[in-house]
């Protein structure tokens, strides 16, 4: 993933490496500046020498500056980049795949994992390199100075390549658990917070709380853990290189009392050793933090490798006409199935699917959108095996209105366009079928009045008119409603199910209200129990048979 980072920002990642690598070639030559201003032979010539240690620090700084600010500029093209890979990625797989994880797991990866790939990736990388440079000065210079005493670094420096792979699998799992424990976290905190007027109206505020409390320490009790095994293999890193410090001084010293060097290169040496123990410590611990992040680096990349269920198969263009299911059969769950199912929708007729709670009602519009590919028999639309058609396209010419009415928070027009290419007038016009428009034009901002999170200044029945305005904009021959009344009162489901019913259009509808009036526009009413179609007809059909639908018409009738 790091690789296919850089690759595609190949560029501006290559330029921004010149002022590093001029940096990482200046900072060590400070120690060769100080060693000519110790050795310097008279007062003019040390005031000359200061005078060329001043540009130099200021030289040092202009660049250090200007590959910093380079810097975060490729590192934030990168993180766009990358978010924006996951978003596309997560917006082109079926709804099918993007439940399988929960909102908290994808909202942990674009955040703490993301953070954690250019903290610990990229921005590592660019220290890594700086380092790396240091070192080569500073061997060009102690090879011109004493071979020896480079032979001595050498060696102690080879040591502390050695520490990142002691606790390598321990830090990667520890690294590992924390994301898991944010993701937890995350979950707990996204249940708690949407509930907030349910817990406030049952009291269960203590409790909330004390929840929240143990999912916050867990968290931080996993981070503490992770920083930890970080901080030991990093101490390790130290303990190794303190001790290497000290080897190399006293060879300095002994070195001096020889005559071999001068005091001046006594000091440029220990100056310039910190150029390669230094950085080697930095490099074992830019190599301990690559190694950290190759779980969470795995996760994201398992995103990105994800494959559309939709990949490669036929889409459809135009309007549905006609909908064969036979003999379809599909296991929903271990202790339920659709069973059998011969059903025929055809193009302009209204039909109503009902029966009790579970009884496999919106599995079958499951079926026929994005939800369940196994299934055995036939299931033709306009004569295609749905198997081999683009479910996506399914939807995006017969849409599903959905019972858990989902609201942006942004304004009417934009919840009702969706960012697409809609005109006011068009909008309106959706909203007056919606039945909706005399209120909304009576607010301040009329149609761009902003709708509050989680639609608190709109009433439940004034949200869901919204979103049939959705569908109203855009014309459609057929559409799935998976009780869209659910949730709201009588008079107000009657309207909103009337209007849909009037509309000139296909509609397959999952219902559990038996308003007469209404049933009796349906042409044909499918009543499901245990995954079964046990009755099916007209309205005035079922009820004379006195069956199934008739005895649920009457309970609710009563």
């Amino acid at each position: 993933m790091i690789k296919s980072m850089l690759k595609r920002n190949a560029c501006k990642f290559g330029v921004s490496l010149i002022p590093v690598i001029i940096v990482g070639v200046m900072a060590p030559l400070r120690s060769y500046i100080m060693q000519l201003l110790i050795d310097s032979e008279s007062y003019l010539d040390l005031l000359e020498k200061c005078f060329i240690a001043a540009v130099f620090s200021i030289a040092v700084f202009i660049f250090e500056w200007i590959s910093k600010k380079q810097q975060a500029a490729v590192v934030r093209d990168m993180e766009k980049d990358l978010r924006d890979q996951v978003m596309y990625k997560l917006f082109h797989i079926s709804a099918n795949q993007f439940e399988r994880k929960n909102l908290a797991y994808y909202l942990s990866k674009l955040t703490t994992d993301i953070g954690i790939l250019l903290n610990d990736g990229i921005n590592n990388i660019y220290d890594m390199i700086m380092q790396f440079v240091f070192i080569a000065v500073a061997i060009v210079y102690l090879i011109c100075v004493e071979p020896f005493i480079l032979l001595i670094v050498a060696a102690v420096s080879i040591i502390q390549f050695g520490v990142p792979n002691i606790l390598k699998r321990k830090i990667a799992s520890s690294r590992k658990e924390y994301t898991e424990a944010v993701e937890v976290y995350l979950d707990g905190v996204k249940n708690d917070l949407g509930g907030h007027k349910v817990i406030r109206t049952f009291d269960a505020v203590k409790q909330a709380l004390e929840k929240q409390t143990k999912l916050s320490d867990f968290v931080s009790r996993k981070n503490e853990s992770s920083s930890k095994t970080l901080y030991w293999a990093q101490a390790l890193a130290s303990f190794v290189n303190n001790g290497a410090f000290l080897i190399v001084l006293g060879s300095c010293l002994f070195f001096v009392a020889a005559g071999r060097i001068t005091i001046g290169e006594v000091v440029a040496i220990t100056n310039m050793m910190n150029f390669v123990l230094t950085p080697c410590k930095a490099l074992a611990n830019g190599m301990i933090r690559l190694k950290s992040m190759e779980k969470v680096k795995t996760e994201l990349e398992s995103i990105l490798e994800l494959e559309s269920e939709n990949e490669n198969k036929e889409s459809l263009a135009e309007n549905i006409r006609e909908i064969r299911l036979e003999q379809v059969h599909q296991k929903i769950s271990d202790h339920f199935s659709l069973d059998g199912l011969m059903l025929h929708f055809e193009e302009g007729k209204k039909y109503a699917i009902v029966g009790k709670s579970g009884s496999g009602k919106s599995s079958i519009i499951k079926l026929l959108t994005e939800y369940g590919s196994d299934y055995t028999g036939k299931i033709l639309i306009d004569g295609k095996e749905l198997s081999a058609l683009n479910r996506e396209s399914i939807m995006h010419v017969s849409p599903v209105c959905y019972q858990q009415t989902y609201l942006f928070h942004d304004t009417i027009f934009n919840n009702v366009a969706l960012y697409q290419e809609y005109s006011k007038e068009e909008v309106i016009n959706a909203l007056k079928k919606a039945g909706i428009y005399d209120t909304i034009q009576q607010l301040p901002d009329g149609v761009f009045e902003k709708i509050r999170e989680n639609g608190s200044n709109f009433s439940g029945g004034e949200l869901q008119r919204i979103a049939l305005a959705r569908l109203f904009l855009r014309n459609k021959t057929m559409t799935f409603l998976d009780e869209i009344t659910s949730g709201l009162d009588n008079e107000t489901a009657c309207e909103i199910e009337k209007r849909m019913l009037e509309e000139d259009m296909t509609i397959i509808s999952i219902t559990h209200r038996y308003n007469k009036s209404l049933m009796q526009k349906y042409n044909e009413i499918i009543v499901m129990d245990n995954g079964k179609i046990v009755e099916r007809g007209s309205f005035d059909e079922l009820i004379a048979k006195g069956r199934v639908f008739y005895n649920l018409y009457k309970i609710q009738s009563e």
